[in-house]
C-alpha cells in the first residue's frame, strides 16, 4: 500500500485548563472529554496525545511561517525531532496564536523561546486561567500509509487513522454528525478531528481523524456508510 506525507489543518475540541507548573509564560494543557470510554476496560481507555500549549500573541505578520522557521533553525542546531506546530484558539472571548507540542517536549520548547523571539513572536504572561471547553486549530505534519482503500492510518500513531470525507463540512456540523453516529450506528469508543490539506492541484482534501484505543481496524470501512447516513439525517447533503 503507497503512503504519503502532508501537513494537515486539524480542528478538534479539547478541553483545556493551566498547566499544573510554574512557568513564565501562559502554558495550558490538554485533557480528554469525559464520556467516550465509560464502557472500555481500563487498560484500554488511553486518549490521543496528551499536549502542551504556549500562548502567543495575535496580529503578528505570517506567524506559522515564523513559527516554522524557528523550530526549523532549533532542530537543525540541536539535532532534533520535533512534533511542534503552530495554531490558534478563542477561549473566554479571547483570540490566541500558539504553539502545541508533546510533554516530553517542553524543556526544548523552553530553550527555543530566543528562536520566536528574533521573529519578533511575544508571549503571553502567566495569568489565572479557569478550565473551558473550546475548538482549536492547529497544523501538523503526517505520514499516512494506506492500508485499505480509502483508508489510511499514521505511522507513527497506530491508532490513529484517517479517513476521507467527500462532503463539504465545517467542524461545528462535523461535530454534529459524529455524535449521531456514536449514538445510532454502533461507533462509539473514538474521538474524532476534522482535517484538511491542500494537494498538489491547490485542492482541498477533507479527512475524519479518526483516534481509538481498541480499534477493529476492518470495521473502519464501514464509517463512510454511516457519515452519510447522519449527514442525511441532518440535511447536510
Amino acid at each position: 500500500m503507497s503512503s504519503t506525507t502532508r501537513y494537515i489543518c486539524v480542528s478538534e475540541e479539547v478541553v483545556l485548563s493551566k498547566a499544573t507548573f510554574e512557568t513564565e509564560y501562559m502554558v495550558l494543557e490538554s485533557n480528554r472529554i469525559i464520556g467516550f470510554y465509560s464502557n472500555v476496560p481500563e487498560e484500554n481507555q488511553t486518549p490521543i496525545g496528551h499536549h502542551y500549549f504556549l500562548l502567543m500573541k495575535k496580529g503578528i505578520p505570517c506567524f506559522q511561517d515564523r513559527v516554522f522557521r524557528s523550530i526549523s533553525f532549533y532542530a537543525k542546531d540541536h539535532d532534533k525531532v520535533l512534533h511542534v506546530y503552530p495554531g490558534h484558539m478563542n477561549v473566554h472571548g479571547n483570540e490566541y496564536n500558539f504553539i502545541r507540542f508533546r510533554q516530553s517536549e517542553f524543556d526544548d520548547v523552553m530553550g527555543m523561546l530566543s528562536y520566536f523571539e528574533t521573529r519578533n513572536i511575544e508571549f503571553v504572561k502567566s495569568k489565572r486561567f479557569s478550565s473551558v471547553k473550546t475548538v482549536i486549530q492547529f497544523k501538523e505534519l503526517v505520514q499516512m500509509e494506506e492500508i485499505m482503500p480509502n483508508v489510511y492510518r499514521d505511522k507513527s500513531a497506530h491508532h490513529v487513522f484517517f479517513l476521507p470525507i467527500t462532503i463539504d463540512i465545517e467542524f461545528l456540523k462535523f461535530d454534529k454528525m459524529l455524535s449521531f453516529i456514536r449514538n445510532n450506528c454502533d461507533f462509539k469508543h473514538f474521538e474524532a478531528s476534522l482535517v484538511y490539506s491542500v494537494n498538489r492541484n491547490y485542492q482541498i482534501d477533507d479527512f475524519a481523524k479518526i483516534y481509538s484505543p481498541n480499534c477493529e481496524e476492518s470495521r473502519l470501512v464501514e464509517f463512510e456508510e454511516n457519515f452519510f447516513k447522519a449527514a442525511k439525517e441532518f440535511d447536510y447533503l
